[in-house]
């Protein structure tokens, strides 16, 4: 997987929202915990070797504070990114799709003339995506993707790949635009720099498809 940028400032009020949350909950746990973490730490020097890794975490920087601002904001930043963020209210709040799952669809290479069978698998978390397309005869991965939330609710997810076809031959490199219209169904084009068996046309392939999730 590898990240993909959004355009807007949304994974900037993100950070800054989950810091201020952190704090608030480190304060309200230190204020309630207070008195257990203090005889738990009274009971935890009775023994040694707690205490030397205790000590030797602090020397090397490592928080053992399990309810301060860093612990928390890492927790809870990992939970946003992996599954708070795809769930139906944020994904309201914030107009970001969860295109999670497996498509399936065809691709019509205008340039020769013919359909062909597509499946388009997607991972995405708040901060990475990967997408993986599987033809017939090759497969293409994504090395790189842009997110734009059109002002009429249209999201457009573009995204370069590399494809790896069994004819070495033709391996090539591409760009594809998508568009959601509904949560399952997409359509798209693209563009490559594929070599063209018909020598009337200089170079690149350009098409497009439609897709729909299934899984």
């Amino acid at each position: 997987m590898h990240t993909y940028s959004i355009d807007n400032d949304l994974r900037k009020q993100i950070i800054i929202n989950i810091f201020i949350l952190s704090i608030i909950i480190s304060s309200v746990l230190t204020l309630l915990l207070r008195t257990p973490i203090s005889i738990i730490l009274i009971w935890l020097q009775k023994f040694d070797w707690i205490m030397e890794i205790l000590n030797l975490s602090d020397k090397f920087g490592i928080t053992t504070n399990f309810i301060g601002v860093p612990f928390i904001y890492t927790c809870t930043y990992i939970l946003f990114d992996k599954y708070i963020w795809k769930t139906r209210i944020m994904r309201n709040i914030l107009n970001i799709p969860n295109l999670n799952g497996r498509w399936e669809g065809t691709l019509h290479s205008i340039t020769q003339r013919k359909n062909i069978n597509m499946e388009l698998d997607i991972k995405q978390t708040w901060s990475k995506i990967s997408f993986i397309t599987t033809f017939p005869k090759s497969r293409s991965e994504s090395n790189m993707a842009n997110m734009w939330i059109e002002r009429d609710g249209i999201t457009k997810v573009e995204f370069g790949f590399f494809n790896r076809s069994r004819e070495m031959q033709h391996q090539y490199d591409g760009y594809n635009i998508l568009e959601l219209d509904t949560e399952d169904h997409l359509f798209g084009r693209y563009f490559n720099n594929r070599n063209n068996e018909d020598i009337g046309i200089r170079g690149g392939n350009v098409g497009n498809f439609e897709l729909n999730r299934i899984v």
